[in-house]
């Protein structure tokens, strides 16, 4: 079974001589100001819900509180599960019972069922509380756009030859499309070229050199094509078969990769 709230939770949170004990208490006060929210958010979980027997879950009130906890404390849910369990604090402000210890997949499982338009009912209430106090009006967004440092794979011209031959695959396609009936056939050699460059990774000094060896063949093949594929659109151009002509042409991109294809000659 489960309730929008519990009754017989206390109100007030247990007392920390800490700013995170503050601002707690504000958001909760701010909650209670809006009881509306257990109401939506009683809708969204009792979609989830089987049936409605056996003990007493998470209220619907414990669910909206656990899932903000989680977005203000920054963590994930094996953090939240271990915060309300050891720490008083957290565990008055999402009104858990004394008995109530919600595991990680438990929190997970029920505030993944909180819809968007769920939370965007509880965000417009935010901005009109704080447009009335004349905290934020809520025009702009405010975006983080910090670089951080990370790691990037180096590219090797396995990844590269097989990015090459997906591109020209894509683009014969594309090609194929120009006219009422294809001028050209082509075979897509993704799937093979896709597995030459796997083991060029993982294979060994002397195997490498053969699986290399096939990447390449591959990739002269699609060129291959694709060349021949762009005589016969330029030929088609010109006698007017096209189906676009004075729009953005596909035919713009096989030439300018015609062009940079000649390294893998």
């Amino acid at each position: 079974m489960r309730k929008k709230r519990n009754p017989q939770c206390s109100m007030e949170l247990h007392y920390v001589p800490h700013e995170i004990c503050s601002q707690l208490s504000g958001i909760s006060q701010w909650l209670d100001a809006h009881p509306q929210f257990n109401d939506w958010i009683y809708e969204d979980l009792s979609s989830g819900d089987k049936q409605n027997t056996g003990r007493n879950g998470l209220s619907a009130e414990s669910v909206l509180r656990a899932a903000l906890l989680k977005q203000y404390l920054n963590c994930d849910y094996d953090y939240l599960s271990f915060v309300l369990m050891d720490s008083m604090l957290f565990r008055d402000f999402c009104r858990l019972e004394p008995n109530q210890r919600p595991s990680r997949s438990s929190l997970h499982g029920l505030i993944s069922l909180l819809t968007a338009s769920t939370w965007e009912r509880i965000n417009n209430c935010q901005l009109m509380t704080a447009k009335d106090q004349g905290i934020e009006k809520g025009r702009t967004v405010a975006i983080d756009s910090t670089v951080t440092e990370s790691d990037i794979k180096p590219p090797c011209d396995s990844d590269l030859l097989a990015s090459s031959v997906k591109e020209i695959c894509r683009l014969l396609e594309r090609g194929q499309t120009l006219t009422a009936t294809p001028l050209y056939e082509y075979t897509h050699h993704n799937r093979a070229v896709k597995d030459a460059a796997r083991k060029c990774i993982y294979a060994g000094k002397e195997e490498r050199h053969q699986h290399y060896k096939k990447l390449l063949q591959l990739t002269r093949k699609s060129r291959k094509v694709l060349i021949e594929a762009t005589v016969t659109l330029a030929n088609a151009r010109q006698q007017g078969c096209l189906l676009i002509t004075n729009s953005y042409l596909v035919l713009s991109f096989l030439t300018d990769k015609t062009g940079h294809a000649s390294t893998f000659s």
